[in-house]
């Protein structure tokens, strides 16, 4: 796998150099993105994988002093790309969760599906923040997470799955925009959708 200069730059990195891992997180951003969508808020997938991105790459700053690099630049960009990943689904776990408990258990007051923090504050590593002129080989290395998911989503039996998740993976549709385009019932896509994502989970969980 071509990385040219990543084992210097994680380096740099755990030497304190936060511009180097600005560039690191910009070398992972194609293959990070499609990771996290798997464990979006389907009401609001772009929204939320966009969150869990910025949570994902502060909790890597913060704990990148645990990170053993590998030898040369090849072993070290798949040691980080799995142990970032690992973060990944770890928080995106931790936050479906949460939605779920939320479900059962909903708050007196519920507030609309596009509310803001007071003052739009964010805080941590964005990764839309970072450049957006990832080199050729970044984004080859990016596509093949999304090539894997393309594979699974053609071998699915029934094609409404596989409808609905290439609007909702690829088109990034949210659930009641895809019953609109497919006129299907809300409780219908939903089904399928999560259907879909264990699914996945399952079929690329030694590959992710």
């Amino acid at each position: 796998m071509d990385s040219p200069g990543f084992h210097d730059l994680v380096e740099q990195a755990r030497a304190g150099d936060r511009k180097a891992m600005d560039q690191v997180l910009e070398m992972l951003r194609p293959h990070l993105k499609p990771l996290a969508r798997l464990y979006a808020n389907p009401l609001r997938p772009a929204e939320s994988t966009a969150d869990l991105l910025q949570e994902s790459c502060l909790r890597a700053w913060q704990k990148l002093d645990k990170f053993e690099s590998g030898h040369n630049d090849e072993e070290t960009f798949a040691m980080f790309r799995g142990w970032i990943g690992q973060i990944v689904r770890r928080l995106g776990m931790n936050a479906r969760r949460d939605r779920d408990r939320q479900k059962r258990s909903p708050p007196e007051k519920i507030l609309p599906l596009d509310a803001k923090p007071a003052g739009g504050i964010t805080t941590g590593v964005g990764l839309e923040a970072l450049a957006p002129d990832a080199t050729p080989s970044a984004y080859a290395r990016g596509n093949e997470l999304s090539q894997r998911i393309e594979e699974v989503l053609d071998g699915l039996p029934d094609k409404t799955d596989t409808a609905i998740a290439r609007l909702y993976f690829f088109e990034e549709l949210n659930l009641s925009q895809i019953s609109k385009r497919l006129g299907l019932g809300y409780d219908h896509v939903r089904d399928h959708y999560h259907a879909v994502v264990r699914r996945l989970e399952r079929d690329l969980k030694q590959w992710i």
